[in-house]
């Protein structure tokens, strides 16, 4: 029997500059999905699943996803990555800035 989580881990988080979400264990799943939504958005985001060994260090994987403001949901899919997890997020300023709405679905 597979388990399976989604979490919130940003609520229509305002952002006007570069942003990463807070760590997330996960080294119990087999795959991640990132859901991004964005809301008021005039400007491109860039965003990159980070992981870590420890939730203190980081290094990007995969390629970036671009959303460019008229797209209003992305996702990334994970299935090699170690035991935390987190999104980097690039592209907000403070003359374009960004509501995000994060998802984090796990399975395992």
């Amino acid at each position: 029997m597979l388990t399976s989580v989604t979490s919130v881990l940003e609520r229509r988080l305002p952002i006007s500059g570069p942003h990463t979400t807070h760590p997330y264990e996960a080294s119990w799943a087999r795959e991640a999905v990132f859901f991004v939504q964005t809301e008021h958005t005039q400007c491109t985001l860039s965003v990159q699943a980070q992981i870590s060994p420890d939730g203190i260090h980081w290094i990007g994987i995969e390629s970036p996803v671009s959303i460019p403001p008229g797209q209003a949901l992305a996702a990334l899919r994970l299935t090699t990555f170690g035991g935390w997890l987190r999104l980097a997020i690039d592209g907000a300023t403070e003359e374009s800035p960004s509501t995000i709405l994060i998802h984090l679905s796990l399975k395992g």
